[in-house]
């Protein structure tokens, strides 16, 4: 049950795909065939501190410094993290008993989780290491619509032709030319998003009277305010 808890109130509003069930380092390093995925495919979460990171291997460890190492065979998954940083590792466990056991990661977070809100697109591009493993929303209009393997590959595009990939395990209706704002984890130079939907900008009174422009608006001001002062002067 505390487990449970924990793993619900450690989780914030995008947290689902991302952050799934935590499991102590100290709780696969005591009973490792429980977590093999081989044996039983699942994905767990793991948070630890990193102790090591380099191309050819990574390891974290928790408060009572039990290890666990991490395959880091996608290094575009830990662009900008360092050694000390407080991460969460989504992926599988892969025990091998006459070998390194590892947890192979599908997502790797800041943690605790990080929510930059909106940002540009341009931003990200320009600098990704800097909004690697963190949740973020985007605006942009949709270039590329392909569905395949169970999820959408989209590409984002802002005003100024900078690009982003992303990846949506949801449906949608949304087409190419759509305006769209996705809310989702960057990692790995994609967005894994399940929230997605037209961006709309805000009705102005245009669009709910229509044919009302901003000379009539001039005007409708102008004429309240010398009613209003015609009245003041009555009273």
């Amino acid at each position: 049950m505390a487990l449970l808890l924990l793993s619900c109130t450690a989780t914030n509003a995008y947290a689902s795909m991302c952050e799934l069930e935590i499991v102590p380092i100290s709780k696969i390093n005591d009973d490792p065939s429980a977590y093999d995925s081989t044996m039983a495919y699942r994905k767990i979460s793991v948070i630890g501190n990193i102790t090591e990171l380099s191309k050819q291997s990574a390891s974290i460890d928790d408060a009572s410094l039990e290890q666990l190492k991490i395959d880091v065979t996608k290094v575009e998954l830990f662009e900008g993290f360092n050694v000390s940083d407080e991460i969460m590792v989504t992926g599988e466990y892969i025990y091998d008993p006459l070998g390194d056991s590892m947890l192979t990661p599908t997502y790797v977070l800041h943690y605790p989780t990080q929510d930059l809100g909106l940002v540009n697109i341009s931003d990200v591009v320009a600098d990704t290491a800097a909004y690697n493993g963190k949740y973020m929303i985007v605006a942009g209009n949709l270039t590329s619509v392909e569905k395949s393997m169970g999820r959408y590959t989209l590409v984002a595009e802002d005003e100024e032709g900078n690009r982003l990939k992303v990846f949506f395990y949801g449906s949608t209706e949304l087409q190419v030319g759509d305006r769209a704002k996705i809310t989702g984890l960057y990692n790995g130079r994609i967005l894994h998003s399940e929230s997605m939907g037209l961006d709309k900008s805000p009705l102005s009174i245009s669009t709910l009277i229509p044919g009302f422009s901003s000379v009539m608006g001039a005007i409708a001001i102008l004429s309240i305010a010398l009613l209003l002062k015609s009245k003041q002067r009555k009273d």
